[in-house]
């Protein structure tokens, strides 16, 4: 399995935002909550890495941007906590 992901430090937050690989350029939203998410190579693709190169980004993590199945079934797994908004839809 491999995921595109990119790590950020935004003042005392370290944000980890990974996507599996075939969400990139995708386009998930959440009509009720008036959400909408573009998963941009821009945003998510600095890196290409399978699960034991980002695990450790994510547990010292204190945002995660996750998208898919796998990273996030991944991060279940791991006891990692997780705010659901939406399955994918395209075109958007």
């Amino acid at each position: 399995m491999k995921f595109y992901y990119a790590i950020y430090q935004q003042g005392h937050e370290l944000i980890v935002a990974v996507c599996d690989d075939d969400t990139l350029e995708g386009t998930f939203y959440c009509a009720e909550r008036g959400i909408k998410i573009d998963v941009k190579k821009s945003f998510y693709g600095k890196k290409l890495g399978q699960k034991e190169d980002i695990l450790p980004y994510m547990k010292d993590a204190t945002i995660l941007n996750l998208v898919g199945k796998k990273i996030v079934g991944i991060a279940l797994s791991e006891g990692l906590s997780l705010i659901h908004i939406s399955e994918p839809t395209r075109p958007y």
